[in-house]
Order: C-alpha cells, then sequence, then structure tokens
C-alpha cells in the first residue's frame, strides 16, 4: 500500500504553546522564543480526529524548504530510534541529537512526543499491503490481518504506542475501509460489519502484544503464530456465516 505522506510545515507558535491551570483557575501562557500568548482552549488531542483534520491543514499550507528539516525525516528517524532502542527512547532531545540540532528546532515541526508517537504509528501502518480483488473477500481479510501482525511485529518498539494512537490516520482510515469492505463483500449489513471489524483487529492486535513480548505465542505446540492467527480468523469468519 503506498504510504500516505506526513510531511508538514514548521508549525506556527500558537499550536505548539501548552497552557498550564494557574491558582486563580486562569491560563498560565507558556513562552517560546520570547514570545507569550494566552490561548482559550487547548490543542487537539494528539491523533483525534480534529488533530488529524489540523495537521492536514498544516500539510497544505507549507512550504518546504531544500535541505532543511522536515516531518518526513523526522518521523523516519523517529522510527529508527524505537526500533533499535525501543519508545522510551524517542524523546525530543534524543531526536534533536540525531540532527544536530536544537529541541526548539524540532518543535517548529511537531509539538510533543505524544505528537510523535502518533504520526510514527499512523506512518508504521503505511507498510501494510492492501490485498487485491483477485482472492475472495474471506481471503482478503485474513490477508488483510495477517499484514497488519507482520508489520507490527516488525517494528515491535512501536506497538506499546498503539493503546495511546487512536488509529484514525490516513494508513490506519485506509486499511479500515479495505476491511470493511471485505466484511460487507461478505453480505454482513454495516450494523455488524463495524463490530466485526472492531473484534477482527482486537484480536490480531491481541496476537501482536503477546508475540512482542513473550515471542513464544504458539511455538509452545510446535506451531507458527502466524497458522495460529490465520486459523483463528478463518474460524471467526466461518462463525460469521453461520450466523446469517
Amino acid at each position: 500500500m503506498a504510504r500516505n505522506t506526513t510531511r508538514a510545515p514548521s508549525a506556527d507558535r500558537t499550536r505548539i504553546l501548552r497552557i498550564a491551570p494557574s491558582d486563580h483557575g486562569g491560563a498560565v501562557p507558556r513562552t517560546i522564543g520570547g514570545m507569550s500568548q494566552a490561548v482559550d482552549d487547548l490543542a487537539p488531542e494528539p491523533g483525534s480526529a480534529a488533530w488529524w483534520a489540523a495537521h492536514a491543514d498544516r500539510l497544505a499550507r507549507r512550504r518546504p524548504r531544500t535541505g532543511g528539516l522536515t516531518i518526513e525525516r523526522i518521523v523516519d528517524t523517529a522510527v529508527a530510534i524505537i526500533d533499535a532502542e525501543g519508545l522510551d527512547a524517542l524523546t525530543v532531545r534524543n531526536l534533536a541529537a540525531r540532527f544536530e540540532t536544537s529541541s526548539a528546532t524540532l518543535y517548529r515541526h511537531v509539538a510533543s512526543v505524544e505528537e510523535l508517537r502518533v504520526l510514527v504509528v499512523d506512518h508504521v501502518l503505511g507498510e501494510v499491503r492492501i490485498p487485491g480483488d483477485s482472492v475472495s473477500a474471506a481471503e482478503r481479510v485474513v490477508a488483510l490481518g495477517l499484514e497488519l501482525r507482520r508489520v507490527l511485529l516488525a517494528h515491535p518498539g512501536v506497538v506499546p504506542a498503539l493503546p495511546a494512537a487512536p488509529l484514525l490516520g490516513p494508513n490506519a482510515q485506509r486499511g479500515a475501509e479495505a476491511g470493511f469492505a471485505s466484511l460487507l463483500a461478505l453480505g454482513l449489513p454495516e450494523e455488524e460489519a463495524v463490530p466485526a471489524y472492531l473484534a477482527l483487529i482486537d484480536f490480531v492486535l491481541g496476537s501482536v502484544f503477546f508475540d512482542s513480548a513473550s515471542g513464544v505465542h504458539g511455538r509452545t505446540l510446535g506451531i507458527d503464530g502466524d497458522d495460529v492467527v490465520a486459523s483463528g480468523l478463518h474460524t471467526f469468519l466461518h462463525g460469521l456465516a453461520r450466523a446469517d
């Protein structure tokens, strides 16, 4: 699947201010670069639909600089850090050191480590290959589940970031649309396809969490973990068909 771009322009200063409550119940403005501004509302929660909309708006207004630091380079390097050292190693200071720049420079592109984690998760999900129409709808569902598992197990350090990163980014949504469409093609009505898709994703993610933590799922019985998951997905789909 073609990975959606994560490029963005430098965030303006008002977007990266963080507000702390004062003793009087008001807002205490944080200052960046000598500038100070009170903000009535907090920025959207990283990973929320509103946050992704704002991110897309920044992408549309970006002014790329030749040879300059970009959100793409930042996210690629963040993934490399997590793959090599684990999720906790992803800090703004560590990332800035990789680029031999200051933390303040990075904050012009991304507001927080939380935002970085959201971008990293969706970036990794861009590696999921969406199965084509040459196979049945049921086989597409199974293939998509196994692809998601393959990609996440290739980046085990990213797995702990999943619970805090709502899967609402463009790459996550592309996978969700493919899975949902395949379930509809199996004849499920929309009101049943949605919970069925969520249950399938929970099943796959459960196997990923277990494997990334222990690496022994299925092997104690001499069975490959992918075979266990594929069998489980087929059994689930068979149950849906019988319920009809």
